[in-house]
């Protein structure tokens, strides 16, 4: 199976028109198991990101992968891409982080308003519905039933499947230098 090109998004963002380019690609939930090391990709949460522990939907909180997609088939993953130069009214120390959290955050919303009852989004980074997690003072989540966990903390290589199944190449920002552009990716945990 091979990527499709979706329509462009359009949206807007401090009144400027912004182009989010988007592909998908839907697959039997087996295919997606060759990118799955939670062991490996656990272990750089661990080690290099400061939700570790402090969120519901990071690890070591996240459920096993095939424990949360019971009952679902398949899976749809959706990448969103945008340009940096769309956003040249940003100082350019912001301007990758303004793009990728822009893409980002309308991922997340479009994930969430277009899931259904036999559907579970996976979304495109760790739940921010709250400011701070409650898993942050060890409380229980009192919205449990919003939930949704992201690639990364399954434990995906987000990098090899934007790679080999999206044939997309990501840019990383670097000191002083803008990337061309930013992605994304989420999912949607399909019954077939």
């Amino acid at each position: 199976m091979q990527a499709v090109d979706r329509p462009l998004i359009e949206s807007k963002f401090q009144d400027k028109d912004i182009q989010i380019q988007t592909k998908e690609i839907e697959l039997p939930l087996e295919d997606i198991l060759p990118y799955w090391n939670p062991e490996e990709f656990n272990a750089y949460c661990q080690t290099g990101c400061e939700n570790f522990s402090k969120k519901w939907t990071c690890p070591p909180h996240c459920p096993p992968f095939m424990e949360y997609a019971a009952d679902h088939t398949h899976i749809k993953l959706i990448l969103y891409k945008t340009d940096c130069d769309q956003f040249s009214f940003i100082e350019s120390e912001e301007r990758a982080l303004t793009a990728y959290n822009f893409a980002k955050d309308l991922l997340q919303k479009n994930l969430r308003n277009t899931e259904t009852e036999a559907e579970r989004f996976i979304g495109p980074n760790s739940c921010e519905i709250c400011t701070i997690c409650k898993a942050a003072q060890a409380e229980a989540c009192h919205l449990p039933h919003l939930i949704r966990y992201n690639l990364v903390a399954f434990g995906f290589n987000v990098t090899k499947i934007m790679e080999e199944l999206f044939q997309h190449q990501l840019e990383w920002a670097k000191a002083g230098q803008v990337p061309n552009h930013v992605s994304s990716v989420g999912a949607i945990l399909l019954k077939k």
